[in-house]
Parts: C-alpha cells; structure tokens; sequence
C-alpha cells in the first residue's frame, strides 16, 4: 500500500543521486537498501534459500489480505 512521506528538497536529491548510483529502480527500493545496510541485514531474508528472489510488491500486498 503506497503511502507519501515529506523529505527536503536535499534529501530528495541525495536519494536521487544514490538511486543512479546503486542503479535502482525506484525510489523506495533505494531507500530499502540503504536501510537493510544500515542495519547490517543480508540481502537474502531466506536463511537456508539465499538465491531465492525477493517478493513482487503485488506478493507482499496480498500476503498482508486477511
């Protein structure tokens, strides 16, 4: 579920620049991989299943339905 979030013009172009650097496609995935380094968290969530593909924004928003 999008949402809208308030950032200075700045940070919208730090983001901008990191985004075409890290060659990302939009700019919440860059924000996502700034986050999960910061935090040191591997790209892979799956343990045992490291080459397994991250979820599609349509598997994560329907995994969340009731």
């Amino acid at each position: 579920m999008p949402t809208t979030i308030a950032v200075k013009e700045s940070t919208l172009q730090l983001l901008t620049k990191i985004k075409e650097r890290l060659n990302t496609t939009s700019l919440d995935e860059t924000i996502v991989h700034v986050l999960e380094k910061a935090e040191n968290i591997p790209n892979s969530r799956f343990g045992s299943q490291p080459k397994l593909k991250r979820f599609t924004e349509k598997e994560r928003t329907n995994s969340h339905e009731l």
